[in-house]
Order: C-alpha cells, then structure tokens, then sequence
C-alpha cells in the first residue's frame, strides 16, 4: 500500500474517534453545567479544554476574542484544529483523498456528518441533539466501516489510528479528572468527588459496564481499574493497546522488519506494562505521571509509524 494512503487511512480513524470524544465530552458537561453551580458548570468546561490539551490556545485565543465562549471554541470553531467542527472537516477532507480504499456507504456518512456540523445552536437541548447526532453518526460510520471495507491492509491502518486515539483520549479524561477537576484533598470521597468520577464514567460511556460489572460504589481507584485495566472494556487502555497491537501485526504483515520493527517494540512494551500494573499502586505512585508517561509512549509509537512506516512505505510513482 502507497505511504500516503496507509497514512490518511490511519489518521481517518484518529479523526473520527476525536469526534466522537469529544461530542461525548461535551454531552457529558451540558448535564454538569445545569446541576452544578456557575462557578462548578465554568471548571467543567475548564476540564473539557484540559482534556483536549488546548488550555493554551484557548487563552491566546480569548486576549484576540474576549467574548469567545468554551462552546463555540471546542465545538464550533474552525480557527482551532482540534474543535469538533475542524476535526470532521480533516475526516472528510481524508475520506475524500481516500476514496478509493472505502465504501460509498462509508464516504456518504462521513459527508452526511460534515454538512450536520455546520449547523447547530448554543441551547442546551440544541447541544444535547447535535452531540447524540454526532455520536450516532460516528458509531454508524465504523460500523459501516466494519462490514462494507474490504479486509485489506488499509482497514487494518484505519483501526490502528482509532485505537490509539482512544487510548490517549481516555487517559486524559481519567487525567483532567484527578489532575484538575479535584485539586483539594479534602474533597476525596466525597458527594462532588463521587459526582465527578461519574461524570468520567460517562464521558467514556462506562456508566453501565461499571455497574454490570460489579464494581461496587463508585470510587477512584474501581473507575481506574475498569478504565485502564479492565480487558473486556472496549474503551480500556489496556483493551485499546491490545487491539492497536492485533491490527499493527496484520497491517505489517508484509512490511521489512527492518521497518515495523520499530513501532511494534513500543507497542508490545507498553502492553506488557499495562499488563503488569494495577489500579491502587499506580494511583499509590501517582496517576498524573503515570498518565504523562502514557502519553508519551504513545507519542513514540506514532512517531515511529511516521517515520519508519509512513515514510518508507513507496510513495505513488511520478509522472
């Protein structure tokens, strides 16, 4: 497969579960803004740009627009790159270059989502529909994906992107909740501790599987446990490395070793030390390094693929 599809097909997947986290964030913190005080409904959303890493932009951009409000700068705005709004537009723009290498029921949802984004209120229950539209059509496009793109090497490049985005996004939802959303200590444990790790449940749409699961009133450490190591929760860090690790085996299956070799060392030790952790001693050591770490290892194994996949993978002859 040519560097530059195998790419766009790995980054199609990354931008489509961005989408989707961040609609579920969103949706999540429409609740939190209407129960909680003003003060509390503003620190959520504090928490929302936390999580998507752009405290920082959004700062420079309120000293250029001090009337910007969170809403129109994580959904709606197309000046920053990661807003829901821009990342469907990079997902179409993929989808469009890739053509080819997904189905028309694939291209047309995806376009159907683009056109859905460009409108939208700032009402809570006009923010409430357009997140369960947003969230509806990106579970329909992988679907869709899943039973109508040929079993080739680039369905495996797309998976690849969207479990790792769904691994770094998870750990950060876990980490803007210990990290930032709970600096005071005498607040662990109780009624707006217990609120907000909720709140984390169902920003990653774990509410139910921690209750069929059985792991009892709801606490720090049970919700790290089913969202980091939790094998059989499909939005788990271990879950999400493990089948970025499946999918990377299938998609270098006839890559030089010299080349996949790389990455999938990065992989395999990251697993295998997920593996070997739990809950309580990495809450013990410290979730928030813990959490950088991750991070950072899966910025390795990303900057491997670029470099030593992406890269060298042969490009389209010229002509």
């Amino acid at each position: 497969m040519l560097s530059r599809v195998a790419e766009n097909l790995y980054w199609l997947g990354r931008y489509l579960e961005r989408a989707d986290n961040v609609a579920r964030l969103a949706d999540v913190n429409v609740q939190a803004t209407t129960e909680m005080t003003p003060a509390g409904g503003g620190q959520a959303w504090d928490a929302v740009i936390a999580t998507l890493g752009a405290a920082e932009e959004y700062e420079a951009a309120l000293e250029e627009r001090p009337d910007l409000n969170p809403i129109d700068f994580v959904i709606y705005s197309t000046a920053y790159a990661q807003s829901l709004r821009s990342t469907v537009a990079a997902a179409r723009g993929i989808a469009r270059e890739v053509r080819e290498h997904i189905s028309r029921e694939v291209f047309e949802e995806i376009n159907r989502l683009y056109l859905g984004t460009n409108r939208g209120g700032t009402d809570e229950a006009s923010l409430r529909t357009f997140y369960a539209t947003v969230k509806r059509a990106v579970a329909a496009i992988l679907g869709l994906f899943d039973n109508t793109v040929l079993m080739t090497e680039g369905r495996e490049w797309f998976h690849c992107g969207l479990f790792l985005e769904r691994a770094e996004m998870t750990s950060r939802i876990m980490d803007a909740k210990y990290f930032i959303i709970l600096p005071v200590p005498e607040d662990v444990g109780g009624p707006r501790d217990r609120y907000q790790w909720m709140a984390v449940l169902r920003s990653a749409s774990a509410l139910e599987a921690y209750r069929k699961q059985d792991y009892g009133p709801v606490t720090g450490p049970r919700v790290a446990d089913l969202l980091m190591f939790d094998p059989d929760f499909p939005r788990s860090l271990v879950y999400c490395v493990s089948e970025l690790h499946r999918h990377y085996d299938r998609a270098t299956e006839h890559t030089p070793p010299v080349r996949s070799v790389h990455a999938a060392r990065e992989i395999t030790l990251l697993e295998l030390d997920l593996r070997a952790a739990d809950a309580r001693n990495v809450i013990r050591s410290g979730l928030h390094q813990f959490f950088d770490e991750f991070q950072g290892r899966l910025g390795a194994i990303d900057n491997a693929l670029r470099t030593h996949i992406f890269q060298a993978l042969p490009e389209e002859p010229t002509r």
